[in-house]
């Protein structure tokens, strides 16, 4: 398991929904994506935030099961968010999907992602 460092001489973690720092192991097999976006396999994008976040999460998560990880495995996120009203909706599903996973995170308001129709990118990485 990793090590996670949340220490009282930093900030709290907004919520406690993450890590401030993760420790990994020096013998770990590491794993990290590209930006996922919430476009379907066929191509295909959903207009709302939330069925954008729940498929870009199905992309992570995808990944990692190919890299034989899974959540647990996720040492560090990091979000970018299409304009600041859609934050919420990209910490319910955040949070959904990591459960008591607290991964290192960051997330980033953005004006634009490089397709229009897109609202949510994240990008992770792994060890194992």
């Amino acid at each position: 398991m990793h090590k996670r460092h949340n220490p009282d001489t930093v900030i709290e973690a907004f919520g406690k929904g993450y890590s401030q720092a993760i420790e990994i192991d020096p013998n770990k097999r590491w794993l990290f994506t590209a930006g996922q976006v919430g476009a379907a396999p066929d191509g295909s994008t959903p207009d709302s935030m939330e069925d954008q976040v729940a498929q870009t999460w199905a992309n992570i998560l995808a990944l990692l099961n190919e890299g034989g990880m899974g959540i647990d495995d996720i040492v560090k996120i990091t979000g970018y968010i299409v304009g600041k009203e859609n934050f919420p909706a990209y910490a319910a599903g955040r949070k959904k999907v990591l459960g008591d996973a607290r991964p290192a995170s960051t997330a980033i308001i953005v004006p634009a992602l490089a397709m229009p129709e897109w609202l949510v990118e994240i990008e992770a990485i792994a060890a194992k």
